[in-house]
């Protein structure tokens, strides 16, 4: 976990036993890790393993209502589904797809419902919670 003292990196240690207060007095807070920047990572990681495993893989990019220019679009006329999982990974006679969450994430009823009717059409699904899951996770995938 990376933690922020006015500006600087500062180690984990530095917090732990001192109590929340004690912490906040002081200006360290954690950082807060989103869901783009797992998705980024995961990105990167799948490209490199992609160098020694053959497998294809893609980012579903699923907005279903979205912003632009002030105006509203409803997307579900074009087929977007709302709780359709982040990342699609196909392998030899196999698909997978996967969805990723913060530590603190949690899912949607859309997207329980996704995952449970793609599991009930035979495909393999995944949810990880962060980093550490992520890696435990591509590591079962591959």
């Amino acid at each position: 976990m990376r933690l922020k003292k006015r500006g600087k990196k500062c180690s984990l240690k530095k917090v732990v036993g001192k109590g929340k207060r004690k912490a906040a007095k002081e200006g360290i807070k954690p950082q807060t890790v989103k869901e783009k920047d797992l998705h980024k990572q995961l990105v990167t990681l799948l490209r490199h393993k992609q160098k020694t495993q053959k497998f294809i893989f893609f980012h579903i990019k699923n907005d279903v209502g979205r912003r632009a220019n002030g105006f509203f679009y409803d997307l579900k006329p074009m087929g977007v589904l709302p709780g359709v999982a982040d990342f699609c990974i196909l392998k030899e006679m196999e698909t997978i797809f996967f969805e990723i969450k913060t530590e603190k994430g949690k899912l949607s009823d859309n997207q329980k419902t996704f995952l449970k009717n793609v599991q009930e059409l035979g495909h393999t699904t995944y949810v990880a919670y962060g980093w550490d899951d992520i890696l435990e996770k591509v590591e079962k995938i591959l």
